[in-house]
């Protein structure tokens, strides 16, 4: 990839600025507060887009750095730049009122989505850029996100040749999709079907018993009615006695006074007798006709046990009823249940599924990554042993973060190292992690004031092996050193002065 050419409108403190480059190196000059960190900037956000932030974050982001000094409303840049036989052209509008961005195959003539950009730029992410090949003024060092960026970026492309296959993002997928099920998982319903079907087997175990109470009861019942009808017949006769017992009752009475009358008048002896028996005779039917009295007692006692017995029978039927709907709508809840357990066991199996992905994405991805550990470290030794001229020619990992290098097979941490050499290697981590993530694509290689800490030596030899990495350079500085060295070793730069 070259870039050709840029025109910025409005850009931070830079007004109608356009530069034409050449493929090879490009040295950018400027005194300081020229606006070179500016264009350095511009370049990276016209290639991949530029958003406000929100909330207290918009008020130091890149957005509010560089919106435009005057005429912030005209907030815009192009880029062109070649890739392969093709001419490409950017155009973005930043304003918050007129954001647009448009992309044109100049050589078809064709209109292209982001999605395309991205794939034209060999899946590069703003991240991985910044983070590799867009040196900006005093970052050398990588960000703290260099190594997961690296990692995850590198694996991809690594594993499948493309970098749209992104290992972070699949991580994060899996894990809101098994969040989204554990959420309609329920791991307790088979408890909960398993007591239901205790409950409805309960219930049915008692309707069967109040059932069984209710067919006792029912014969009970008729057994009583029938009584009472036996008892009605005898209630009916003893009704009709009753009114004989009282005119039997009377007789006795008076005869019994008559006799006593009779007693008592010595004129009539025989009278005693005659209504002394007939006092005993009425008195005797009399007592008779009051024990078949009784029987409309004993029928208005079994019309009172026949009421009882019908009130219990209602009750029953009453409580039959109820667990009759109690049993329905445990069957229903249990059948909705029983399908919910099909749905839960189905979840279960998908959320197994996934975690089983993950393990396997993980362990697949702790495998390249050793890879590109190995990858990475073989050709950061060898850039290195270019920029230092063969001085430090092998350099390792500690812990993923501590480095150290080989000199005269004597083992260096870094931090006893100088700063300059400290910045060459971090360079060399730059170039070779960009190699790695972009497969050795020749994106250009932007660096803003990188060379502050270096003596001309360090100078001269790094910037003969950044030239042999035949990639289009960008060395943005407000000092002649770097265009007095490459004009003493013969190489032709373009100088660009702003």
């Amino acid at each position: 990839m070259v870039i050709l050419e840029i025109g910025i409108t409005n850009f931070g403190k830079l007004h109608n600025v356009k530069l034409s480059f050449q493929d090879g190196i490009n040295v950018v000059y400027g005194d300081n507060e020229a606006g070179k960190s500016t264009l350095h900037a511009a370049v990276r956000v016209i290639l991949f887009g530029l958003d406000r932030q929100r909330g207290r974050a918009s008020r130091t982001d890149d957005y509010s750095k560089y919106e435009p000094w005057e005429n912030p409303s005209v907030y815009e840049g192009m880029l062109r730049f070649q890739e392969g036989r093709a001419v490409y052209r950017i155009y973005r509008c930043f304003g918050r009122n007129h954001k647009r961005t448009e992309i044109i195959n100049e050589t078809t003539g064709e209109e292209m989505a982001e999605e395309e950009l991205r794939q034209l730029l060999n899946g590069m992410t703003e991240s991985s850029f910044s983070n590799t090949l867009c040196i900006g003024q005093m970052k050398t060092a990588p960000g703290e996100s260099f190594t997961e960026e690296l990692q995850n970026t590198a694996a991809n492309y690594l594993s499948t040749g493309d970098t749209e296959w992104d290992i972070r993002r699949a991580f994060v997928f899996l894990a809101a999709e098994k969040k989204e099920l554990m959420k309609k998982y329920q791991p307790k319903l088979e408890e909960t079907v398993k007591s239901a079907e205790q409950e409805l087997c309960d219930i049915e175990e008692e309707l069967l018993q109040q059932s069984i109470h209710k067919e006792k009861a029912q014969a009970e019942l008729r057994e009583m009615r029938e009584e009472i009808e036996r008892e009605k017949r005898g209630y009916e006769n003893s009704n009709k006695r009753k009114r004989l017992v009282y005119v039997e009752l009377a007789v006795s009475v008076i005869s019994f006074f008559l006799m006593f009358f009779c007693y008592f008048l010595n004129d009539w002896r025989d009278g005693v007798w005659i209504f002394g028996i007939l006092a005993l005779t009425a008195g005797f039917f009399a007592w008779k006709g009051h024990r078949l009295t009784k029987t409309s007692f004993a029928f208005m006692e079994a019309e009172k046990k026949e009421r009882l017995l019908s009130d219990q029978i209602k009750k029953v039927e009453w409580k039959l009823e109820q667990m009759r709907e109690r049993a329905a709508a445990y069957q229903s809840s249990l059948e909705g249940c029983k399908l919910q357990l099909e749905e839960n066991q189905r979840l279960y199996q998908q959320i197994e599924a996934l975690i089983l992905a993950e393990q396997t994405l993980r362990r697949v991805a702790v495998s390249m990554q050793n890879r590109i550990s190995e990858q990475m470290i073989d050709h950061m030794s060898q850039l290195l042993s270019e920029i230092t001229r063969g001085r430090y020619q092998k350099i390792f990992f500690q812990g993923n973060r501590d480095i150290f290098l080989y000199e005269a097979e004597r083992k260096i941490p870094l931090y006893q190292l100088s700063r300059g050499t400290a910045e060459q290697v971090y360079l060399a981590l730059r170039i070779a992690a960009a190699d790695c993530v972009m497969g050795y694509h020749t994106f250009p290689l932007l660096l803003d004031e990188t060379f502050v800490y270096y003596d001309d030596d360090r100078l001269k030899n790094t910037l003969a092996a950044l030239v042999g990495q035949k990639r289009q350079i960008f060395v943005f500085t407000c000092h002649h050193r770097e265009e007095e060295c490459l004009k003493e070793m013969g190489q032709n730069c373009l100088l660009l002065k702003l």
